[in-house]
């Protein structure tokens, strides 16, 4: 209760002059994130879909988590219990939020909370970093600026957008908010504090699932407060209430999160607790002369256990470890380039320091000031936020999956950087050292800088979600996706089975509510694998794949039993010439510029050139000709170096963005390759040009581009069922113009001699 009466007394002090900074910043950081709402509203990107279906699940049972069926259509034929473990308490908390609507809307009702929360998650990030860094520096300008940060930072954008349901975000604001209140439980030396800041922990692991993160964390944070001789009886105190009310929480959760259960992460965070008594008790009952050297007593024991965990997790291959080899390689990069999906995930794979800073701006840079500041000045939250911050810079720099939980640290951690040098330079005033102008200038860079940002944010926010723009990079609506869904819903039994890259398991799954053979969240590595095989060896081996490991058989054929279709997408483009119409598997590099006879991939061509030859085993030059890539940007350079070099620098670079259309006969026979031909030769007009045949022939006023037809394949077991083609861009010039088009095929598994008659829709 007296904890609840200071919340009030702390917020009342604040706010009649901080609330309209706040909610204006809470507004900017809102319209940011709201400006897809330009675009037709969808649940966004991937992942996502899978929390709103587990949101669904909960609604549908009235809220209560322990009766969630499992989820029985992921990874065919096994099945996949939900993933209780890190996908269950964001949804939990979207059902609760729609119970009150589902008797009316049904379904509707969690769509709709599910796309909206992203708002609610956009204004809470602004108070929960003011809240926290002005709790930690008592200064409103550190936590004004720390709001501001996170309120236009550019790495909030894409996951972060309506529909987003950013389970990472939403974690890193319920820690933000835990450290506001364990702060303000040191300051007014009140343990109860820990009541509700155990609350915002145990929502903080639900929500995000981080159990391992957080116990390393706090493990560190209690080490460095150690080393540094800032332990006190009301931090163990404080600390120990609230890891007691998380564990306890914690513990009624389904299942485990992370990689503990609950009964270890519990055991874990008291361990710390223990750790801050013995050095209280060390500190009380050891001679004066030893006394002093109590932390390093503490410390030895710590190494000693860290270097046993360590010499664990050298022993052990961490296939055989609970750790997820993708996880593991962040803690040993050298592990990293030997993971597959590492190799192959743009998520997973390091980025350059120059990304870094386009994504968190000038608080990366402040942030390391902060974190100067904490080591000097900082309590347990304090050192708590510097892990934290330092953890999550490295972590993204390795895996940039998590830059939209680093986004939060960064804001927070420049937050306190911009405060030690406005108060340093405002003291050194105070003596005559220093100069009032230069704080006023500093801010004001900041200030210019956080407006770039801001730009920044703007025109990354303003994009369509992913399904309703086949997951490109082009700002248009195309619904090619959609259709094809749609098509296997209304025209599938509900026992079918879909083949498909990982990549679009979740769509696949929830839109449909059919068995998928894998799923976005790529934790049963073989059977991506074994999907990668089948795309890139002949129908022969995806026939013996079906029908000898997962006993289904073909359409037709006396032992069918379930349905099977394989689907797959790219882009084609539709090219006049001369008054005769192509087909090009892929796009032009520069569209809307003009066509010479070159495209680049951005779906499944493009994925099987490279991420599933990688994730297969298979050498890369079995399936793409360098030697044809070479020669042909020697003919150009050889042709019109002299005579136009800027034709040749521009058809050179186009030749070397072709790279995933230089097919060698390996790739010609693949499933993958001969499956985008044959449904070429579906559409109703137009001929389909094979790659690297064209040749541009100009004359007075323009050109004409000619080129050899593509060999006609007509798979056996495998026929077109639905081919959907949306446009999402156009271009062209000198007599050739071009439209280019997603396509998404459906093929179904059929015997030998059975027809179907596909249905062709375009821009329909």
């Amino acid at each position: 209760m007296q904890s609840v009466k200071g919340i009030r007394r702390d917020l009342r002090k604040t706010s009649l002059i901080d609330l309209p900074l706040i909610i204006g910043l809470s507004l900017v950081s809102i319209l940011i994130r709201s400006l897809s709402a330009n675009w037709p509203l969808a649940v966004n990107e991937f992942d996502p879909w899978y929390l709103f279906y587990n949101a669904l699940l909960i609604a549908q049972v009235h809220g209560n988590w322990y009766a969630v069926p499992p989820d029985v259509l992921g990874w065919f034929p096994w099945g996949y219990f939900i993933e209780l473990g890190n996908t269950i308490g964001l949804p939990f908390l979207v059902a609760l939020a729609s119970l009150p609507f589902y008797g009316a809307y049904g379904a509707n009702a969690v769509y709709t909370v599910a796309i909206f929360s992203d708002i609610l998650l956009s204004g809470l990030g602004v108070v929960a970093s003011y809240l926290s860094i002005e709790s930690l520096t008592n200064s409103r300008l550190a936590g004004y600026m720390a709001a501001a940060i996170i309120a236009v930072s550019p790495a909030l954008t894409y996951k972060n957008l309506l529909g987003g349901l950013p389970k990472t975000s939403w974690g890193a604001v319920f820690i933000l908010f835990t450290i506001f209140l364990f702060n303000q439980g040191l300051k007014r030396k009140n343990i109860w504090y820990g009541i509700p800041a155990g609350i915002l922990l145990f929502l903080a692991e639900i929500s995000w699932g981080g159990y391992t993160y957080i116990d390393l964390s706090l493990l560190v944070a209690a080490f460095l407060l150690i080393l540094l001789n800032r332990n006190d009886e009301i931090t163990a105190n404080l600390y120990t209430v609230t890891v007691v009310v998380t564990a306890f929480l914690t513990s009624l959760a389904p299942n485990n999160i992370g990689f503990l259960s609950g009964l270890a992460h519990g055991l874990s965070l008291l361990l710390i607790s223990a750790m801050l008594y013995l050095d209280m008790y060390l500190s009380k009952t050891l001679p004066k002369e030893i006394a002093e050297s109590r932390n390093l007593i503490v410390i030895a024991v710590l190494i000693f256990i860290f270097s046993l965990g360590l010499s664990g997790l050298a022993i052990l291959r961490p296939t055989s470890m609970p750790i997820p080899s993708r996880y593991y390689a962040i803690v040993n990069p050298f592990y990293q380039v030997t993971v597959p999906i590492d190799k192959t995930v743009a998520e997973y794979i390091p980025q350059p320091i120059t990304s870094m800073i386009q994504d968190f701006g000038i608080g990366l840079f402040l942030s390391i000031i902060g974190m100067y500041y904490t080591i000097r000045k900082g309590n347990l939250s304090g050192l708590w936020l510097l892990v934290l911050g330092v953890a999550s810079i490295f972590g993204t720099s390795e895996q940039p999956y998590l830059f939209n939980y680093t986004a939060y640290m960064v804001a927070t951690l420049g937050g306190l950087g911009v405060y030690y040098i406005a108060d340093n330079l405002l003291k050194g005033a105070k003596y005559g050292n220093g100069n009032k102008i230069l704080v006023a200038v500093i801010l004001g860079i900041i200030g210019i800088s956080l407006i770039a940002d801001a730009g920044l944010a703007t025109l990354a926010s303003n994009e369509p979600p992913a399904i309703a723009n086949a997951a490109t990079s082009f700002l248009t609506t195309n619904y090619s996706w959609v259709s094809a869904i749609n098509w296997i819903r209304t025209h599938s039994p509900q026992h079918a089975f879909i083949l498909s890259w990982w990549d679009y398991g979740y769509w696949l799954e929830v839109l449909t509510n059919r068995s998928v053979i894998d799923e976005n969240n790529t934790l049963n590595g073989t059977q991506i694998k074994l999907m990668a095989e089948m795309f890139l060896n002949n129908e022969s081996f995806a026939v013996n794949v079906l029908e000898k490991d997962y006993h289904l058989y073909p359409y037709g054929s006396p032992n069918y039993t379930i349905p099977v279709y394989i689907i797959a997408y790219d882009a084609v483009t539709e090219v006049f010439t001369a008054n005769q119409l192509q087909w090009y598997l892929g796009y032009p590099p520069d569209i809307p510029g003009p066509f010479l006879g070159y495209t680049t991939s951005l779906g499944d061509i493009g994925k099987a050139m490279g991420a599933m030859t990688t994730i297969a085993g298979y050498p890369l030059n079995e399936y793409i000709n360098l030697t044809e890539i070479n020669d042909t940007i020697t003919q150009i350079i050889n042709t019109y170096a002299t005579t136009d070099p800027t034709l040749a620098q521009t058809l050179a670079s186009q030749v070397s963005q072709a790279e995933p259309f230089a097919w060698t006969p390996t790739a010609y026979n693949s499933l993958i390759v001969q499956m985008f031909i044959e449904s070429l030769y579906q559409l109703p007009y137009g001929q389909p040009i094979a790659p690297f045949t064209t040749q541009l022939i100009p004359s007075s006023s323009s050109y004409t581009i000619t080129g050899s037809p593509l060999p006609r394949v007509q798979l056996l077991y495998f026929q077109p069922a639905y081919i959907a083609l949306f446009p999402v861009g156009s271009g062209g010039s000198g007599g050739v113009f071009y439209t280019t088009y997603i396509m998404v095929m459906v093929y179904q598994f059929v015997q030998p001699g059975v027809a179907l008659q596909p249905s062709v829709v375009i821009n329909s």
